[in-house]
């Protein structure tokens, strides 16, 4: 049969892709490599079973074969499935030919050593599986790795600006699968429990929403970038949310990569001001006014004390009935009658704190501006509260 080994070889490789339909050796290049290894173990195969020996067909030489095919294809990106098949059905297809020739007479060999023949080959199969399967895992855990550190890397370029030059971008889908002018979300987690991740496998919820996206450390914080087409804000927060374990902050950059790095920025500042201690997701982009006062630590104690200050010196109970009292007018645009609801007292009594106010500090909440200044004390005194700071 070693004079026909390349035709029976081709003949296995002919019904291996018939059956997969060429979804695995998708390529005309894959299915050659396919036909070329095909012949190469049917004709290793024979000459083991003929029972003469070479350096070629040795055991070790064998192993050797095996193993380099196995990486081969997992850098070729043929499913392990696929290569397992191709080698069973190698060894059954090629037991198969042998059988018909016995059949036919055109081969003179016992039943006897036919099935001697079925043995060898199964357990030839045995052995060629655990050493492609284990071959082909350790090869496929080393190209995502070798991945991850890619786009970690790239991630880490970005971070510090570098989405901004072409050169770098470019490389952008390459590495990412984005894009480089696709609007992208830039998320920063912040890292405060070293046994608790404050996001919890983002990618597999942005993979359900249909999107890309890709992760990694960097200091304190856990980074990400998910590509934005086809996204809205809702669906990204309802996808995230469940997965929220600490403080997320998240910043749209519609340019693309170019402005990734402000983005991030603006997500980690996000994330700053959120209360430690209280798994919360926000979007820059509704913390506008803390972001300034935050971007601003000098103007914030400016307003804060210029506006508040009499207030904070006041005794606890009166400093805080006064603040409850000014949010709640600042929620309700100074109506001192839907205040007076939500804090559930007598309309007068809202009236006389404002009145309060007016005294200790000079800004009246009807005026538009006083009440602007008003809003970012309140911010700044909340801003300060929350980074464990003393507001007087």
């Amino acid at each position: 049969m070693l004079e026909h080994s390349d035709e029976i070889a081709d003949d296995i490789t002919a019904l291996i892709l018939k059956r997969d339909s060429g979804s695995s050796w998708s390529t005309p290049e894959l299915r050659a490599l396919l036909r070329r290894s095909m012949r190469q173990h049917v004709h290793r195969g024979l000459i083991r079973l003929s029972g003469e020996s070479t350096d070629d067909t040795g055991p070790a030489r064998l192993a050797e074969v095996l193993r380099s095919t196995a990486i081969d294809r997992a850098r070729q990106g043929v499913p392990l499935e696929a290569v397992l098949s191709a080698y069973t059905s190698g060894n059954l297809l090629l037991w198969e030919e042998l059988a018909k020739r016995v059949r036919t007479g055109q081969i003179s060999l016992p039943a006897d050593e036919l099935v001697n023949v079925g043995r060898s080959l199964w357990h030839d199969l045995e052995i060629q599986s655990k050493l492609v399967s284990e071959a082909y895992r350790r090869e496929i855990t080393r190209l995502e790795l070798q991945d991850r550190r890619r786009q970690e890397n790239y991630l880490a370029g970005l971070l510090e600006g570098r989405g901004a030059l072409p050169e770098f971008a470019a490389r952008s889908e390459e590495i990412l699968g984005i894009h480089p002018e696709e609007p992208v979300v830039c998320v920063t987690a912040l890292v405060e429990d070293p046994y608790d991740d404050p996001l919890h496998h983002p990618e597999d919820r942005i993979e359900r929403l249909g999107s890309t996206s890709r992760w990694g450390m960097r200091d304190d914080a856990f980074y990400g970038i998910i590509s934005f087409q086809n996204l809205d804000e809702e669906r990204l927060t309802n996808a995230l949310q469940p997965a929220v374990r600490g403080r997320v902050g998240l910043s749209l950059a519609r340019e693309g990569l170019a402005g990734s790095a402000a983005a991030f920025r603006l997500a980690r500042r996000a994330a700053g001001i959120l209360p430690g201690g209280e798994p919360r997701l926000a979007w820059a982009a509704d913390r506008l006014p803390e972001l300034l006062i935050e971007a601003s630590p000098e103007l914030g104690s400016m307003v804060l004390h210029q506006t508040l200050g009499r207030v904070l010196k006041l005794s606890p109970h009166q400093r805080d009935t006064l603040l409850q009292t000014l949010r709640a007018l600042l929620r309700h645009d100074g109506s001192p009658t839907y205040a007076a609801e939500e804090l559930f007292c007598h309309r007068n009594t809202v009236i006389y704190r404002s009145r309060q106010f007016v005294e200790l500090t000079g800004c009246d909440i009807q005026r538009p501006r006083d009440r602007l200044l008003l809003q970012l004390a309140v911010i700044a005194h909340d801003l300060a509260v929350s980074a464990g700071r003393d507001p007087a």
